[in-house]
Order: C-alpha cells, then sequence, then structure tokens
C-alpha cells in the first residue's frame, strides 16, 4: 500500500495514544491480536486497516474512534465553507 498522507495521519495518531498509553507495540499485539509488523506498518503509514482494526486499537487504548481520527475531523470540519442547514419538511 502507499503511503500517502491520510495513511501517515493516521499512523502517527495511533502512535501517539499507544505511546500515551506507555504501551509498546508487542504489548498492543497482544491486546488485540494482531501482528507486531502490522501494527508498526500501520504506524508508519504503510497501511490502515480496517474498521474492525480500529475498534480493536479502540478498546485497546481505551479511546473512541473520534480520538483516533481526530486530525480528520478537525480538517474536515475547517473545508466546510457554509454550515449544514436542516431542509424542513412541509
Amino acid at each position: 500500500m502507499e503511503r500517502n498522507t491520510e495513511n501517515v495521519t493516521y499512523g502517527k495518531s495511533l502512535q501517539e495514544i499507544r505511546k500515551k498509553n506507555n504501551l509498546t507495540q508487542e504489548q498492543v499485539s497482544q491486546l488485540t491480536g494482531l501482528e507486531t509488523k502490522y501494527i508498526s506498518q500501520i504506524e508508519c503509514g504503510i497501511a490502515k486497516g480496517t474498521i474492525n482494526t480500529m475498534l480493536k486499537f479502540c478498546e485497546a487504548y481505551n479511546v473512541t474512534p473520534n480520538d483516533i481520527l481526530y486530525e480528520f475531523i478537525q480538517k474536515s470540519n475547517a473545508k466546510k465553507a457554509y454550515p449544514i442547514r436542516k431542509i424542513s419538511k412541509g
């Protein structure tokens, strides 16, 4: 898989959360059942994993997907030029 900015941002977020939890990749491997090499590839932005993979990280780190995807959420909100309006049914 190609290293693109989204993969790198996602990987860095996971790495920061792992380090805040004082965990090694080996310990995360034991908690998630994922291979250490695969965890390293995700943290380096080489792989991104699946939603199920992200949920395993959430459980291991005791965080929500929003915590992991915070950077993406911030960028997405910054790109919105116009507020979303509710359309009334009537």
